[in-house]
């Protein structure tokens, strides 16, 4: 990457995330309803579904968790740092298998610590400027010349 393009983006909670989240535990509620299962799977599943779509929703769209991912840094060698909202940093390596659209970003990590993480940003996630500057870098990365640097 170039030393003009953007490396470090703070996030917002996402509006849209939130209410693509809620859909998706409405929709499973109901394909719940719908299915032949004995109450107490009904009430156990639902309650799964709830717990989980809950923790989602806290966690990745209103950041409010302590394990909510507020900013990330991006560096030349594909290495993220994560910095999570109590503080604490979580490096790893971008993935494969990513996406990368005009209206959502998905960023996988592998940590160095094992384990993985999935950032899922949505335009309202962070600034528009910097949300298109997030694109660049990830569909063209080091390809990416500084055109002021190459004259």
């Amino acid at each position: 990457m170039s030393a003009s393009l953007q490396r470090h983006y703070k996030l917002h909670p996402s509006k849209y995330l939130t209410f693509a989240i809620c859909i998706v535990c409405l929709l499973s509620f109901w394909t719940l309803l719908i299915l032949p299962l004995g109450m107490t799977l009904h009430v156990a599943l639902g309650f799964f579904v709830l717990v989980a779509s809950t923790f989602i929703l806290f966690r990745d769209a209103r950041l409010s968790l302590a394990l909510s991912c507020v900013a990330f840094r991006l560096e030349v060698d594909d290495t993220i740092s994560l910095m999570l909202r109590d503080g604490r940093h979580l490096t790893g390596k971008l993935r494969a298998g990513g996406a990368i659209l005009p209206y959502v970003v998905l960023i996988n990590v592998r940590l160095g610590q094992g384990g993985y993480r999935s950032l899922v940003l949505l335009e309202d996630s962070m600034d528009a400027d910097s949300f298109r500057r997030l694109r660049v870098v990830l569909r063209w990365g080091a390809r990416q010349q500084d055109p002021i640097s190459s004259v």
